[in-house]
């Protein structure tokens, strides 16, 4: 089910992933449902939770879709494939979005040139932990040092459709950086929205400690895949290069954004 569209404004797709998270899945809808811009369409897809996951999204007025378990960048790109709007906003299942998030973020991104595909905010985490994570400003050389863009990013449908969406071939962690690096690759930016629209939840362990742990393996499959952006930088100036890799491996384990 789609909320109704306002005359004259660009629809916006939130596209929630779920998998097992039945617990929190109602918060993570409630908050899509709640956003004070108007014109939003709110898709669940369901990556063959065993769990109450269908019930619980079926007391929603949103589109349920169940898939069998795919992996988190293939449910997502579905979603995406099942949306209309013309920007995309994805959420995980066990977080949640302050009620100005689309509002805010499709501001900035309507008011940014044609080469910024989407824009991002800061991350408040709540529930184990209680601060917030201060995403920095883009800079292609910022992006390139290491992952600071979170999930909650608004993004232009065509760029998204023009670069195949996510990579369902990374399925350990860092899929959303592989996104924007390959954004980048291709010419397009990111911007940074300062306030702390995406609620991100911290209990137990999740995939993302889990890519932690890969940090720096599936950071040199990214050097490798796009060796234009990363080695330039290692063929300038090698050592001052390979040190500051080694730091932010090192942040990244202590500090990293959701990804």
């Amino acid at each position: 089910m789609t909320l109704p569209q306002a005359s004259g404004q660009p629809l916006v797709s939130i596209i929630i992933a779920n998998y097992n998270y039945g617990r929190f899945l109602g918060e993570a809808i409630q908050s899509a449902l709640d956003q004070t811009y108007p014109a939003v369409e709110v898709l669940l897809v369901d990556d063959g939770s065993t769990d109450d996951s269908l019930e619980v999204a079926s007391r929603y007025p949103i589109q349920v879709h169940a898939r069998n378990h795919d992996g988190v960048s293939a449910t997502r790109n579905f979603g995406a494939a099942q949306s209309r709007g013309e920007f995309l906003l994805f959420l995980d299942a066990d977080d949640r979005y302050e009620p100005r998030t689309v509002a805010t973020l499709l501001a900035a991104l309507r008011a940014a040139p044609a080469s910024v595909a989407y824009a991002y905010c800061q991350q408040q985490c709540f529930g184990d932990e209680d601060h917030i994570y201060a995403s920095k400003v883009f800079t292609p050389k910022a992006l390139i040092s290491g992952p600071f863009v979170n999930i909650c990013s608004l993004i232009r449908r065509e760029a998204f459709e023009a670069l195949g969406g996510w990579d369902p071939t990374w399925r350990n962690g860092l899929e959303d950086y592989e996104l924007w690096v390959r954004m980048l690759h291709h010419g397009w930016h990111g911007m940074l929205v300062p306030e702390p629209l995406h609620l991100y939840r911290r209990h137990g362990r999740s995939l993302n400690d889990e890519a932690n742990r890969r940090l720096v393996q599936l950071r040199w499959r990214l050097r490798l895949t796009y060796p234009g952006l990363f080695w330039r930088k290692l063929l300038q100036h090698p050592f001052d290069a390979l040190v500051q890799w080694f730091r932010q491996g090192r942040s990244c384990r202590r500090h990293g954004p959701s990804d």
